[in-house]
């Protein structure tokens, strides 16, 4: 399954509006749009008010991603990674358990 990233604005209102489903798992949040296409076009907001060092933020973003890739879904879709609050003490191994609780949730649903 090919993976692509949002770029535009209008990609991300799309996945606003249009979602098909939500999931949550710790501090992160997901968002699924469902497509017919074989691609995987995802994108984050990971806003610095929530995650203060650049360092813990692209962590976040390469976890994400490399969960992403494990993930062997039947058809594509459109996903979007947010912060729902302030992460004050970052845990690594946290961020890993909520991602991988995350893959096991998108997954159920497929």
């Amino acid at each position: 399954m090919k993976l692509a990233s949002l770029k535009n604005k209008s990609d991300f209102d799309f996945i606003f509006e249009k979602n098909n489903l939500k999931i949550s798992s710790g501090e992160f949040a997901v968002l699924l749009v469902f497509k017919n296409k074989k691609e995987i076009n995802y994108g984050f907001i990971f806003p610095k008010k929530n995650i203060h060092l650049a360092v813990n933020r692209n962590f976040a973003k390469r976890s994400a991603k490399e969960m992403l890739k494990t993930l062997s879904p039947k058809k594509g879709f459109d996903i979007v990674f947010l912060v729902r609050k302030k992460i004050v003490n970052f845990d690594k191994d946290k961020v890993k358990k909520n991602f991988a609780e995350l893959k096991r949730k998108i997954e159920f649903c497929f």
